[in-house]
C-alpha cells in the first residue's frame, strides 16, 4: 500500500504450499476514513490485493475501549475475517480482549478443558447444539452496561449520522451477558442478526470496532472478492 496508509495488523496464515499475509491498513480522506484490509500470497512476484474496504466518518472512531479491536473483527469472527484464528478465538474473553465469543475448540479433551478452567468470573457452556459440535459460548459476567457507556456510544453513532433506539439499546444493555449465548431466550441471532440495534449489541458483545459497525450500518463496505 502507499505510504499514506498506517498498518494497523497484520496476520501470516499457513495454507500449505505456501503463507498468506493479511494487512489491515487506515487512511484519511478529509474527514473520512479508509480501512482496507489485503491478502498477499508470500510467493515471488505476488502482488498485495485489496479485498474489503471499510469508510467511515473520522468521528465514528471517538469510542474507544479495551474490548474492543480491528483485530478482533478481521482476525477473530465469524463475518469479517479471512480466517479466524482459532487460538486466539478460544482465549480472547479470558484475555481480556473482548467480552464474549463463540469458540472453536479442536478436540473434545480441549473443549472439556475450557469448560473446568472457566473462573467464577465468567460464563461458559455449549452454544446452539442443535447446529454445531464442540462449539461454546463464552462471555465475562456483568452486562454490557458495566463494559460500555451507552450515552457515548449513542452520541457517536448520532454524529455518524445514524440514530439508534435508546430503549431497546438500553433493554440490551441490562441483559446478562450470558443472555446472548442462550437461543431460546434471547431473540438475536449472534451469527447473523438484523437490524441495526441488534447490529451495535452483538459488534460491542464480539468486541468489534464501533468505526466498522458504522460502515456497516451505512453500506459503505466494499466487497472486492469473495
Amino acid at each position: 500500500m502507499g505510504n499514506d496508509n498506517m498498518l494497523l495488523l497484520q496476520q501470516k496464515y499457513d495454507i500449505g504450499e505456501c503463507d498468506i499475509v493479511f494487512s489491515l491498513y487506515r487512511e484519511i480522506k478529509d474527514d473520512e476514513v479508509i480501512v482496507t484490509l489485503t491478502y498477499q500470497f508470500q510467493v515471488p512476484g505476488a502482488e498485495e490485493v485489496p479485498c474489503k474496504r471499510f469508510h467511515y466518518p473520522l468521528c465514528a472512531e471517538r469510542y474507544q475501549s479495551p474490548y474492543l479491536s480491528w483485530y478482533n473483527l478481521i482476525c477473530c469472527s465469524n463475518n469479517y475475517g479471512p480466517i479466524p484464528v482459532v487460538s486466539y478465538m478460544n482465549y480472547s474473553v479470558q484475555e481480556g480482549k473482548k467480552i464474549a465469543a463463540t469458540i472453536y475448540p479442536d478436540t473434545a479433551e480441549e473443549y472439556m478443558k475450557i469448560i473446568a478452567d472457566t473462573t467464577e468470573g465468567y460464563y461458559c457452556f455449549p452454544f446452539n447444539i442443535e447446529e454445531y459440535q464442540y462449539m461454546l459460548y463464552i462471555s465475562r459476567k456483568g452486562t454490557l452496561a458495566d463494559y460500555f457507556d451507552l450515552d457515548e456510544i449513542l452520541s457517536v453513532y448520532r454524529e455518524s449520522g445514524i440514530e439508534l433506539d435508546k430503549e431497546k439499546m438500553q433493554e440490551y444493555f441490562a441483559k446478562e451477558l450470558n443472555w446472548f449465548g442462550n437461543a431460546k431466550e434471547c431473540p438475536i441471532e449472534i451469527h447473523n442478526c438484523l437490524g441495526n440495534e441488534e447490529l451495535a449489541t452483538v459488534g460491542l458483545l464480539f468486541g468489534y470496532p464501533v468505526e466498522s459497525t458504522v460502515a456497516l450500518l451505512h453500506r459503505t463496505i466494499d466487497m472486492f472478492e469473495e
